[in-house]
């Protein structure tokens, strides 16, 4: 399958990454585990979500090289923080997006479960779920339909 990131940019995306979710009490870091590849899946499936990730990676090489002329691999670990803060606080919609899936990739891969001592992945592919009682329901279905003004 062909990539959706640049090689540059999957270099800075597992570098920050890694920032967001560092190696740590025996688990590894997001960048370790792959979660670029599960955010380039994320991005393939949504051509806005990828405009999001390519613009705020672009943000976030302009932020590195005005704290230092140098790259983002360059900074220390505090300059390379403080760009991810400045990226919070200017570009929310990116870094919610960029965290949310981050979690989602790093929390649903199988090196992280195992250490975690969970048996399988979380839903929808994962654990055994009781038969919905759908009579739990049935009070609604009979009512009638409601419109409410906003």
């Amino acid at each position: 399958m062909p990539e959706t990131f640049t090689p540059a940019e999957r270099e800075l995306l597992r570098l920050v990454l890694d920032r967001l979710v560092p190696a740590g009490g025996g688990f590894p870091s997001a960048g370790d585990v792959g979660v670029v590849s599960y955010l380039e899946e994320v991005a393939r499936a949504a051509p806005a979500v990828r405009r999001l990730f390519v613009e705020g990676l672009t943000q976030i090489a302009i932020a590195a090289a005005c704290a230092r002329p140098a790259d983002f691999a360059a900074l220390t670990g505090d300059e390379q923080d403080s760009v991810l803060e400045r990226l919070e606080r200017d570009h929310p919609a990116f870094f919610e997006v960029l965290v949310r899936q981050t979690y989602s990739g790093y929390y649903s891969h199988a090196a992280v479960l195992e250490r975690l001592g969970v048996d399988g992945p979380p839903q929808p592919r994962g654990y055994r779920v009781d038969p919905f009682a759908s009579g739990l329901v049935d009070r609604v279905r009979r009512s009638a339909f409601t419109y409410r003004q906003p």
